[in-house]
């Protein structure tokens, strides 16, 4: 399945801010799919909840997907985000071997979908799929908590941006994947508010440094340097 620029909704909607500050309740694939798409609006950063961590990614609207190679193409919701190395047997609910969730409901789809091959796109790469597809067995909510603190972008800019990594521009798209400087929430962060911070490196960062200090506080100061100016860094 091939996922193709355009398709995303026009108009001057574009220039606006969109669920300012928003943070939504979490939501089913199998019961709240259509409820979701009435809430959730172009340029919003999406948290799912895997297991054991969540992963990030900002909304991009309809976009057109092709079904098979040279085949019909279709508008579907669809996200952008940076490919998490632990993220496909959390999507697919089973492991190596086994088709899980989102292999099975994409069946009909071309095998060059990046649902049945992370490593077709690279790990930690910024790719575009559809949002149904993405969201898998987790639980999903809209998440824009940073622009309290840092103003977002219009979704127009937001998209734009987004569609200038996936064709290879920028730092971003340059960038290698990194748990604690450049994953997926840095990615989503900097997409929507132009700050590539990660609360969960922040957040992972404070038991190291009360772990560290006592036997060796020197170690823990530039541990304590290192995650503070990786997780807010500017981009």
């Amino acid at each position: 399945m091939a996922v193709l620029n355009g398709g995303e909704n026009g108009g001057e909607e574009d220039n606006q801010v969109f669920n300012f500050g928003t943070i939504s309740e979490w939501y089913s694939r199998g019961t709240d799919y259509a409820f979701f798409l009435n809430l959730v609006r172009i340029g919003d950063r999406l948290e799912f909840k895997r297991n054991g961590y969540c992963h990030w990614a900002v909304f991009v609207g309809d976009r057109f997907v092709a079904l098979e190679e040279d085949g019909l193409h279709v508008k579907l919701p669809c996200i952008v985000h940076r490919n998490n190395p632990a993220d496909d047997d959390a999507l697919t609910g089973g492991g190596a071997g086994q088709p899980g969730a989102v292999a099975s409901l994409f069946s009909g789809f071309s095998s060059s979908t990046r649902l049945s091959s992370k490593g077709a796109y690279g790990i930690g790469d910024v790719c575009q799929e559809p949002l149904r597809g993405a969201w898998g067995e987790s639980k999903i909510r809209i998440n824009n908590s940073l622009d309290h603190t840092k103003k977002p972008l219009s979704s127009h800019k937001v998209v734009e941006r987004l569609m200038s990594v996936l064709d290879g521009k920028g730092s971003m798209s340059k960038t290698p994947y990194n748990v604690a400087t450049n994953n997926c929430e840095h990615f989503a962060s900097w997409a929507r508010n132009d700050w590539a911070l990660s609360t969960q490196v922040i957040k992972a960062g404070v038991p190291a440094v009360i772990y560290l200090w006592p036997a060796n506080p020197i170690l823990a100061c530039i541990a304590l340097f290192s995650f503070g100016y990786q997780a807010i860094k500017k981009i």
